[in-house]
C-alpha cells in the first residue's frame, strides 16, 4: 500500500440524519443550495439521484416500504396502529432515518500538489460508489454528489440503511445498527473498499492509498470530519491573514515613503511657484520699464528729430553768416576807408544777425546734448535709445540722400 490517506466518515451523534430538518440541512450543504463566498455549486457534480435530495430519499422509502407496509396494515385491526407514511413515521421517532457517508482520497497537503489532477477523482469516486453498492446492499444509495470547491476532492453519500429479518412490527424497516455492524465497519468500509478505492486511485494517479491505522474499524464521525475540515480552513484563514498583514505593513511603509516623497516634491513644487511668482513681478516690473521707456522715446523722438533738423538749419546758416561775415569784414575795412552811415548800419545789423545765430546754435547744441543723455539711461534688447535713434536717423538721411 502507498502513502495517500483514505477515509470514508460515517453520519453520527450531531451529524446523525434523525429528522427531516437534519436531512433538509444535509440537502441544503450537499448541494450548495444556499450562497457563500468560500462554496459554489459551481464546482460540485452529481453523480447519482437528483438536485433534490429530499425528494430522493423519500423516492428510496417507497421503493423500499410502500409494500411492506401495505402487507403490515393489512394485519393490523385497530386503526391507530396503522401506518400512514413511513418516510413520515420514522422521522417521528428520533431514530437515524438516513445515513451520511463522506469518502475522501488525500489530505490537503497532497492535493496542494496535485490540484490541477482533481477532476480525475470523479472517475474513482464513481468506481467507489459502484463498489459500495456491491459490497453493501443493504445500503440504499438516494443521492450522490462530489465538491471540488474544498481543499480536498470528497464525496457525500446520502442513503437508508434497511435490514431485512425482524421479527416485529414490519418485516423490512430502517435500521442503521443493524447495517452498519462493527464488522461491516471495518471490513467493509475499512478494509474491501479501501482496496477497492486505491486500484481505482492508482489507475489514475498513479499511486496507492494508505493502509488502515490499527485498532481503528472506522475514522471519524461526519461531525469531526466536519470540524477537522473547518480547523484546517481556519488554519489556512489565519495563514492568508498573516499574509495579508504582511503585506498590508508593506503597503502602509510604502505609502508612508510615497507620502514623504509627495509631501517634499509639494514642498518643492511650492517654492517653485514662489520663484516663478518673484521672476514674475521682475518681468513685470520689466515691462513695465520698457513701456515707459518706449513712451519716453516716442516723446523724444520727434522733438530729437526736429531738433537735429533745426541744428543742421542753424548749422548751415552758421555757415551761410560765416560767408557773410567775411564780406561783411571785407566792407567794413571798404568802409574805413570810405564808406557813409547806411553801409555801415547794414553791416552791424549783419553782425548782429550772425552773432544772434550763434547764440541760438550754441543753445541748440547743449538741448542736443542733455537729450543724447537722458536718451543713453534707457536700454532695449541690449541697445539704448540714443543708439537705436541715431541709426534710424542714418537710415532717414540715407534715404533722402
Amino acid at each position: 500500500m502507498g502513502n495517500v490517506s483514505y477515509s470514508a466518515h460515517i453520519s453520527n451523534g450531531k451529524s446523525a440524519i434523525t429528522s427531516k430538518k437534519a436531512l433538509a440541512g444535509v440537502a441544503k450543504h450537499n448541494l450548495r443550495k444556499y450562497k457563500s463566498a468560500d462554496y459554489s455549486s459551481d464546482n460540485i457534480r452529481l453523480i447519482y439521484g437528483t438536485t433534490d435530495l429530499f425528494q430522493d430519499v423519500k423516492r428510496v422509502y417507497h421503493r423500499e416500504f410502500d409494500d411492506v407496509v401495505k402487507e403490515y396494515n393489512s394485519r393490523q385491526k385497530r386503526e391507530d396502529r396503522k401506518i400512514k407514511d413511513y418516510f413520515e413515521h420514522v422521522a417521528g421517532l428520533n431514530q437515524d432515518m438516513a445515513v451520511e457517508i463522506i469518502f475522501q482520497c488525500g489530505d490537503k497537503k497532497y492535493w496542494d500538489e496535485h490540484w490541477k489532477n482533481k477532476n480525475y477523482m470523479s472517475e474513482v469516486f464513481d468506481y467507489i460508489l459502484e463498489c459500495l453498492q456491491k459490497l453493501l446492499p443493504e445500503f440504499k444509495i438516494a443521492n450522490a454528489v462530489i465538491h471540488f470547491d474544498e481543499a480536498s476532492p470528497h464525496m457525500h453519500v446520502v442513503g437508508v440503511p434497511v435490514w431485512e429479518g425482524a421479527k416485529r412490527g414490519l418485516s423490512k424497516k430502517v435500521s442503521k445498527r443493524n447495517v452498519f455492524t462493527p464488522q461491516t465497519l471495518s471490513v467493509i468500509l475499512q478494509d474491501k473498499l479501501r482496496a477497492e478505492a486505491s486500484y481505482g486511485f492508482e489507475c489514475y494517479f498513479k499511486e496507492q492509498l494508505a493502509e488502515k491505522k490499527k485498532g481503528r474499524n472506522h475514522d471519524l464521525s461526519v461531525t469531526e470530519y466536519k470540524v477537522a475540515q473547518e480547523s484546517r480552513k481556519l488554519a489556512d484563514i489565519k495563514q492568508q491573514n498573516n499574509e495579508e498583514q504582511e503585506k498590508n505593513t508593506k503597503l502602509r511603509s510604502n505609502n508612508a515613503s510615497i507620502s514623504y516623497q509627495i509631501a517634499t516634491q509639494e514642498q518643492r513644487h511650492s517654492r517653485n511657484l514662489d520663484v516663478i511668482a518673484a521672476d514674475e513681478d521682475r518681468l513685470e516690473t520689466v515691462r513695465s520699464s520698457i513701456n515707459a521707456a518706449e513712451t519716453e522715446y516716442a516723446k523724444y523722438e520727434d522733438m530729437i528729430t526736429d531738433k537735429k533738423n533745426n541744428l543742421e538749419l542753424l548749422s548751415s546758416k552758421e555757415r551761410e553768416l560765416i560767408e557773410k561775415t567775411k564780406i561783411a569784414e571785407s566792407v567794413y575795412d571798404l568802409f574805413r576807408q570810405g564808406g557813409n552811415d547806411d553801409v555801415r548800419d547794414k553791416l552791424i545789423d549783419v553782425m548782429y544777425e550772425n552773432q544772434k545765430i550763434r547764440e541760438e546754435n550754441t543753445t541748440l547744441k547743449e538741448l542736443l546734448g542733455k537729450a543724447y543723455e537722458f536718451m543713453k539711461q534707457f536700454v532695449i534688447d541690449g541697445v539704448n535709445l540714443l543708439e537705436r535713434f541715431l541709426e534710424s536717423v542714418g537710415k532717414v538721411i540715407g534715404k533722402i540722400r
